[in-house]
């Protein structure tokens, strides 16, 4: 590397007093150019030979501070030295102790919050781009164990990604890194040690599903074999009693109510205690409890428990993620009916409020339908939507578009080996006639399989055996989409974008249907020809 060259540029950006648009050197990033007194740094994208672009950290810094970053390449220049380092977990460390806002913050002073699972580990920052000037805090590490799992990954990886994400888009105003649905106190501390300003506690161990279906004489009989101390104060407590909790709403508990949500839900909340008392308080965490995830809509009473029994302990989350009325699958929009959904929604927001949390809308990718009703009943507190899967799926709009015939490969092996992953996902997407058969595609329609519903399901839930698939100890899939991906960055950075501005549209009230969302933000032409 030209070390002589970068000096130079190092000298024009001082000469540029800020104005970055017209640096003679285009290699130079200009978003990520810093200026600190003297010390300058920035990230330099250089186009390898297989047409990817290559990027490395540039620091010109005093001598005598500069030892704390790894470098590659180093040039002196007076009492000051200029190093060429890899994006690594060292020097992004280095780089933070100058960067205080390249580490995550606390959500609890933003109203709004949108999740950003980033599977493969290069949206960062298209979404950075999308997210400046919106009033949104976006958070970008978000992985649950289960996809970390299937994609081979590791939290200190999916923190790392980000972290530099933000660093070269020189993102300063607040990010959030997510514990993403951590279900045992392993779990959390390998994501509080890594960085993590959240964790999203995934209750599903500890919540009983099984009591929903218990008949009266069955439900009666389980919660009389609690202790009499506990039935005296769940009864006293809750029993015939009504809970206002906004003006007009108020949750009533009859003798079902209460039998079915302490036997359901009481272990669940004695958990998220027993985690709250030793990580969320010494680690300063912002706190999320995920009830969602079990097949049985969460009702007002359930939901009003499980946060009435926090409140008595003196704990408040920062976002709690009931199970709401009507489908979220993943990758479709909404299921059901939007008027009940609305109703309902009246209900569990006010229950928020009232405790002092917002509400968190898990599977929230595509769920276009009711956006507007999130956006516009959402009150104080605001609101959070977790998305990932989308990502993932707009990377194989890349892949349909610049090789229809490997998007046609992948799709027949997602097809023909949906059960592998039946265990992971509900999803309606099935092989037996709802799906479109793989005979019926070919590279002319190929690109309907990232519109049709059963299609998205199909390939959003078979992202880790496309990934991982091995045939005499090589990858059968992996590199080649990422050799194809790897070259259309700022084609799958556009898709990204274009959907994602769909989702915060919605919320933010700027259009109120889904068909203006599209239309307002979906190209009119095929805009892979221009990339």
């Amino acid at each position: 590397m030209d070390l002589n060259k970068l000096l130079q540029d190092v000298h024009e950006i001082y000469d540029k007093n800020g104005d970055y648009k017209d640096l003679s050197d285009k290699a130079v990033y200009a978003p990520s150019i810093q200026v600190d007194r003297r010390n300058v740094y920035f990230i330099l994208h250089n186009t390898n030979e297989k047409g990817y672009i290559e990027k490395c950290l540039v620091v010109y810094e005093n001598r005598l501070t500069a030892g704390d970053f790894e470098a590659v390449e180093s040039l002196d220049d007076k009492d000051s030295v200029l190093l060429v380092g890899e994006l690594n977990e060292h020097n992004n460390v280095a780089l933070a102790k100058r960067f205080q806002w390249m580490r995550p913050v606390s959500r609890r002073n933003y109203k709004y919050t949108f999740g950003l699972g980033d599977r493969l580990g290069n949206a960062s920052n298209a979404h950075l781009r999308l997210f400046k000037g919106r009033g949104i805090m976006p958070v970008l590490a978000q992985q649950s164990i289960r996809e970390l799992t299937l994609m081979h990954r590791t939290n200190t990886d999916v923190f790392q990604s980000a972290s530099w994400a933000v660093f070269e888009e020189g993102f300063t105003y607040g990010w959030g890194a997510d514990g993403d649905h951590v279900k045992t106190p392993y779990e959390v501390d390998y994501a509080v040690k890594i960085g993590c300003s959240m964790i999203t506690l995934d209750c599903t161990e500890e919540i009983h599903n099984d009591v929903v279906n218990l008949d009266e004489a069955a439900l009666d009989k389980r919660f009389n074999a609690l202790d009499p101390d506990q039935i005296k104060y769940f009864n006293d407590t809750y029993l015939n009693k009504d809970f206002e909790v906004a003006d007009g709403v108020k949750v009533h508990f009859t003798k079902k109510d209460v039998e079915e949500s302490v036997l359901t839900f009481y272990d669940a909340i004695l958990f998220a205690i027993g985690i709250h008392d030793k990580f969320v308080v010494p680690y300063n965490l912002d706190f999320e409890i995920s009830m969602d995830e079990t097949p049985y809509q969460t009702t007002p009473e359930n939901h009003f428990f499980f946060a009435n029994e926090l409140h008595r302990k003196g704990i408040t989350p920062v976002t709690m993620a009931p199970r709401f009325y009507g489908e979220f699958q993943k990758a479709i929009d909404y299921i059901g009916d939007t008027d009940r959904f609305e109703r309902e929604y009246v209900v569990h927001e006010s229950i928020a409020e009232h405790f002092g949390y917002k509400l968190s809308i898990h599977s929230g990718s595509d769920k276009l339908s009711v956006y507007e009703i999130i956006g516009r009943l959402s009150k104080q507190h605001g609101w959070h939507v977790k998305t990932a899967g989308t990502n993932w799926l707009e990377a194989l709009r890349v892949i349909a578009h610049k090789d229809p015939k490997f998007m046609l490969e992948l799709y027949k092996f997602s097809y023909e080996n949906l059960d592998d992953v039946k265990a992971f996902y509900v999803f309606n997407a099935q092989t037996d006639g709802t799906a479109p058969k793989p005979a019926d595609m070919n590279e002319s329609n190929v690109m309907d399989l990232l519109d049709n519903d059963d299609a998205r399901q199909v390939l959003h839930t078979m992202y880790g055996s496309i990934m991982n698939l091995k045939k005499n100890y090589h990858y059968v899939y992996r590199d080649k989409l990422w050799d194809i991906l790897l070259k259309n960055q700022a084609l799958y950075d556009k898709y990204l974008n274009i959907h994602i501005a769909e989702h915060l549209d919605l919320l933010q009230g700027v259009v109120k249907t889904k068909a203006e969302a599209r239309e307002k933000n979906e190209p009119k032409t095929d805009i892979s020809k221009n990339y």
